[in-house]
């Protein structure tokens, strides 16, 4: 019930904000699955800005607030698998690579669930390599926000303001040798606001 209630919350905001989308691709007809990453900070809008047409399973942490966000993110049409890089990494890994062969996207925030803030850790790369599958970076730029004093400095945009979600081209990791290399390039895109 309080996941509902707080969903309706998040749509009644939504009335008062403008949304804009820019893609590099075209997602809504890629063949394939996607690994969406994104930076913790940005996730209480980014189901607005959803491909429509995509099945996508969010990596949340098993923890109460997490379970929360589950809950909460059902009512967007979107799934949830359930773990984190600190508790039962293997088992959250082998679930999605399960997901993501089976033809679900999967959407992970690389700095999360506690940080370090904007800093990617190796899983979405690792995912990317033993999937065969790209990752594509979703970045945001908020025209006006406010910054909860948590440790990922959540964006809450204020009334009127313009979010533009980019959604990066997708990027492949064929090779062991390239993951840090990779990792840069998209931890790059996801800093460019």
């Amino acid at each position: 019930m309080k996941s509902f209630l707080f969903y309706l919350l998040l749509r009644f905001y939504r009335i008062f904000i403008k949304i804009k989308v820019k893609t590099y691709f075209d997602i809504e007809n890629y063949t394939g699955s996607l690994i969406f990453a994104f930076w913790h900070e940005i996730i209480l809008f980014l189901p607005f800005a959803a491909p429509r047409k995509r099945e996508i399973d969010i990596l949340i942490s098993t923890h109460k607030d997490g379970r929360f966000a589950a809950d909460i993110i059902k009512h967007f049409n979107l799934g949830n698998v359930g773990g984190s890089s600190n508790k039962e990494p293997k088992k959250a890994f082998l679930k999605m690579l399960k997901r993501i062969k089976n033809g679900k996207d999967i959407g992970i925030t690389p700095d999360g669930p506690k940080g370090p803030r904007r800093k990617m850790k190796k899983g979405v790369a690792q995912l990317a390599y033993m999937s065969k599958y790209p990752i594509v970076p979703i970045a945001l730029n908020a025209s006006n926000a406010w910054r909860v004093g948590s440790w990922d400095r959540m964006i809450i945009p204020k009334p009127f303001s313009t979010l533009t979600f980019y959604f990066f081209e997708p990027i492949f990791i064929t090779d062991k040798n390239e993951m840090d290399k990779k990792s840069k390039i998209i931890e790059d895109k996801l800093n460019e606001f």
